[in-house]
């Protein structure tokens, strides 16, 4: 079923709000989890270096002064591979050659010679490297005697249980945090569309209020023309107050009108306004449109122009098209001072058909080219010829191009006088 304008934006406006509290949401979450994972990496990290540090500072202790390291020389030993956490200690010479291994657990690769490098120069090193397909910190301590390099200690922390320690925390994290996501989603689905009821409940008593009274105000203005009529035509007033039984019929008919629009633009936020499109050609539409305005514009000292050079096609419903050019028109003959010309022109441009109504009044501001289409909008000291108007006929002009899939924007082309044009699907 097709909706109303209103009904539109109180989704966009719904989608908006949410979108706006999810990216909120979302960031905080984010962030909480990531700070989560760098604050339990960072711990895992620091418990690895501080075990391994200390470690490796005893061996380097107990192997000061010592002059022939090891007393493992000449004894069999069963090399093993480590466990997922062991930590071994290598004591190495000058030349980064193993001297001593008492845990006998090896690593293919090990030592590693770019620390013991690194090491000689700033007295320790501490890296994470890869050997083989095992990740491992290593921390590398050069061993003095009276000040003199005597050897290296090598201490190895296997990481294979830190690693998979290291990926469950985040894991953890990012499942909790997708929890968190699909909670707020839901939660924020259900506050939106509470926080928007009021407004639109707001909406629907504003439409019905506008339809009710609409309605109720259809059968006192057809009274009052009928018995104004009844007057004017059975003489039943004085010559003197002819004059203003016409005033009566012609305000009558201005609410008459004034109620139409209103019950039009009350049914159209309801729901969206029925069009039935056709081929037909704009050119020749605008111009009967021209034609049967003349007279109008003639009591009110404006002439019309019909500035057309061949057939416009275009899918529009003809009896809305001629309702919207007749707005238009209507408008610039409001707007226009006496002995000035109102132009309407028909062309095709890429692939669609447009119209343009110019006139010759005082324009309009460029901060209120948007604002004039809103309902009961108008400029003050614009209009030429005392009317003054309802301030709808704009609001269902546009509601009418929109309703074709076009649009229509308003403009001062050259500086002075108003230019309203309109974009339809072309045939």
């Amino acid at each position: 079923m097709p909706i109303g304008p209103t009904e539109r934006l109180l989704r966009r406006t719904r989608q908006r709000l949410f979108l706006q509290v999810m990216v909120l949401l979302a960031l905080l979450v984010v962030g909480t989890g990531a700070a989560t994972v760098l604050v339990g990496l960072r711990a895992l990290d620091g418990d690895v270096d501080r075990a391994l540090g200390a470690a490796v500072l005893a061996r380097a202790d107990a192997a000061d002064g010592e002059t022939h390291p090891g007393g493992s020389e000449g004894e069999e030993q069963s090399e093993h591979a480590p466990a997922d956490s062991d930590t071994f200690m290598l004591l190495l010479d000058t030349t980064g050659a193993v001297v001593e291994n008492r845990s006998s657990l090896t690593l293919t690769g090990l030592p590693d010679l770019e620390a013991v490098a690194a090491a000689s120069h700033g007295a320790q090193d501490l890296r994470t490297v890869t050997v083989g397909r095992t990740s491992v910190r290593l921390l590398t301590m050069m061993v003095t005697h009276d000040g003199t390099s005597t050897g290296f200690v090598q201490g190895v922390f296997v990481l294979t249980l830190h690693d998979r320690q290291s990926r469950t925390l985040i894991l953890a994290t990012s499942a909790v945090a997708g929890l968190g996501l699909i909670a707020a989603t839901l939660i924020t689905l259900l506050v939106t569309g509470r926080a928007l009821r009021p407004i639109r409940e707001g909406f629907d008593a504003q439409r019905r209020f506008v339809a009710d009274a609409s309605h109720e105000l259809r059968t006192p203005a057809a009274l009052i023309r009928a018995n104004a009529e009844v007057l004017e035509r059975e003489g039943l007033v004085s010559e003197d107050g002819r004059p203003f039984v016409t005033d009566i019929i012609g305000e009558a008919d201005r609410l008459a009108g004034l109620v139409g629009d209103l019950l039009q633009l009350a049914a159209w936020d309801e729901t969206r306004m029925a069009v039935t499109p056709g081929l037909l050609d704009a050119a020749a539409l605008a111009a009967d449109t021209v034609r049967g305005a003349t007279a109008l514009a003639a009591e009110r000292g404006v002439r019309l122009k019909l500035d057309v050079a061949g057939p416009v096609p275009a899918l529009a419903d003809r009896d809305r098209l001629v309702q919207l050019i007749l707005i238009l028109v209507d408008n610039a003959i409001d707007h226009s001072p006496r002995d000035c010309e109102v132009t309407v022109r028909a062309r095709a441009a890429g692939g669609r058909a447009v119209i343009d109504v110019d006139d010759q009044g005082p324009g309009i501001p460029e901060a209120q080219r948007e604002r004039i289409f809103a309902p009961f909008t108008r400029l003050s000291g614009t209009t030429r010829h005392g009317s003054g108007g309802t301030g709808l006929g704009l609001a269902i002009a546009r509601r009418i191009a929109e309703a074709h899939g076009g649009t229509i924007v308003a403009g001062s082309p050259a500086g002075q006088g108003a230019r309203f044009t309109v974009t339809l699907p072309g045939g």
